[in-house]
């Protein structure tokens, strides 16, 4: 991504032109933030013939460029020029509408996204056009739709709106918020892939929690996961306060005050924690499986006599499965999908391990498992028991939970991560060698192996294969 302001940028692209430059005009998100002085993400210019212009633009660029085709709903298409050198530099080109810039203005999102100025030589910015007192709802950050059939055009501007309001913190203005609120059975229609674009920029954002519940209130959420409305009502055991729902939200609450301030749990060990979310897509799945870590529980709810309460039996592995269905409707990718799964499967288990007399090797053995996955579990089931409130909820627990999940990141960083990061001390060669046929036998020799070698009870060739033949019955 850029770091240049918009008229400098503009001149990198459209410089090169020359006197040959053809009527342009600058919009959207661009000129807004550029308005607000922060530097634009993405820069999208109109003009008649927009296919030609960014054939020339790409013509002109010195270090090459190609065109793509794009297809930004419900604008025409749109032309993206790419720098082949650096696939993040681009520019988009879209054709002006025929009825001319306002038309153009007027079909567009929102009033601050609804502003134009035509470009003038050296990228410099000519005036303002602002048709629908964009420049106005700026100052006074308000998010206010552009028409009456804003969200009819489309859906996924509900889901935009909210992404602008927790991006720009901007307050939607209630008529807006009250036309969301009647198109949100439109968004079936939309392309998953889209809704799940923006859904995962407003989940990046630091405090997304006002926004999900606002999504929530004008049923949105429902809409777009219906698995959601099984945990409305769901009550729970005397560990909790709130329904299955209520505790997800305030689960969601503490997962996001522990991202913002990883070093509250991680005393010593925040940097290793961003490390391991540092990946695309780690921070908003995270807090997906936050809003569906108790997805399972309504499926499984039942009444124990013997404990006389409600239990949630399997729930965690009934969890698992709902958020692999709703993945895959959401088009993410494997790597996600696997992540998301993990977390929701296993998102009481460090609860499990932190009970008194759980062994050092048992650890051991579960980060073999989930390797730098563990610590966003352990944040995980850190703002699952700090959501817990019952009268039946210890309230030392949390204190208790928060310093062993402390230690045990510790003791993953410093002890344990390296061991899983040594070599096997043993080879299937090397048994082999011993007189062993390969086949099943061998694979278990050599995990048992790898296991007393992860625990620290073998630490040399030597002892390795002395286990080795003892395990073999050589």
């Amino acid at each position: 991504m850029s770091v240049y302001d918009l008229p400098t940028r503009l001149n990198q692209w459209l410089g090169p032109l020359g006197p040959a430059i053809p009527k342009l005009y600058v919009v959207g998100g661009a000129l807004r933030d550029h308005l607000a002085g922060r530097l634009p993400r993405d820069v999208d210019i109109i003009c008649d013939e927009a296919p030609n212009v960014a054939r020339c633009i790409a013509k002109a660029r010195l270090s090459g460029a190609v065109v793509v085709k794009l297809e930004k709903k419900p604008h025409p298409p749109c032309f993206r020029v790419v720098d082949k050198n650096n696939p993040a530099e681009s520019i988009d080109v879209v054709t002006l509408h025929p009825d001319g810039i306002r038309a153009d203005l007027e079909a567009r999102d929102f009033t601050v996204n609804a502003m134009a100025a035509a470009l003038l030589p050296g990228g410099r910015i000519g005036e303002i056009i602002d048709p629908l007192g964009g420049m106005a709802d700026m100052q006074n950050r308000l998010l206010r739709a552009c028409s009456g059939t804003a969200f009819a055009a489309d859906p996924v501007r509900i889901l935009r709106a909210a992404r602008f309001a927790a991006t720009l913190d901007f307050t939607i203005f209630p008529e807006t918020l009250d036309r969301m609120a009647a198109a949100v059975g439109l968004l079936t229609r939309s392309a998953f892939e889209r809704i799940t674009a923006e859904l995962f920029e407003l989940l990046a954002c630091p405090d997304a929690l006002p926004h999900i519940q606002m999504l929530d209130d004008i049923g949105a959420l429902d809409v777009l996961f219906p698995e959601i409305a099984a945990m409305k009502g769901c009550a729970q055991n005397g560990f909790h306060h709130l329904d299955v729902w209520g505790h997800t939200l305030e689960t969601l609450e503490h997962c996001e005050r522990l991202l913002r301030r990883p070093d509250v749990l991680f005393t010593k060990n925040a940097a290793a924690f961003c490390r391991s979310m540092a990946g695309k897509n780690r921070l908003p799945v995270i807090k997906l499986a936050t809003l569906l870590h108790d997805a399972g529980k309504p499926g499984c709810k039942i009444f124990d006599e013997t404990k006389n309460r409600q239990v949630f039996y399997g729930h965690d592995r009934e969890g698992e499965t709902i958020a692999g269905n709703i993945a895959h409707r959401m088009k993410l990718s494997n790597s996600d999908t696997a992540f998301l799964q993990l977390l929701v499967r296993c998102h009481m288990r460090p609860m499990a391990l932190s009970r008194p007399g759980v062994k050092p090797a048992t650890i051991t053995r579960w980060f073999e498992t989930v390797a730098d996955n563990g610590l966003a579990l352990l944040l995980l089931a850190a703002a699952d028991i700090c959501a817990k409130s019952g009268s039946r909820a210890d309230p030392m627990e949390k204190e208790r939970f928060c310093q062993w999940a402390d230690q045990t990141a510790a003791d993953y960083c410093l002890r344990i991560r390296p061991v899983l990061g040594q070599t096997d001390l043993l080879s299937g060669a090397d048994l082999q060698d011993m007189g062993m046929a390969p086949g099943p036998d061998m694979g278990r020799v050599l995990r048992k192996v790898r296991q007393h070698q992860n625990d620290g009870r073998v630490t040399d060739k030597a002892a390795a294969l002395a286990l080795a033949r003892q395990l073999a019955g050589l």
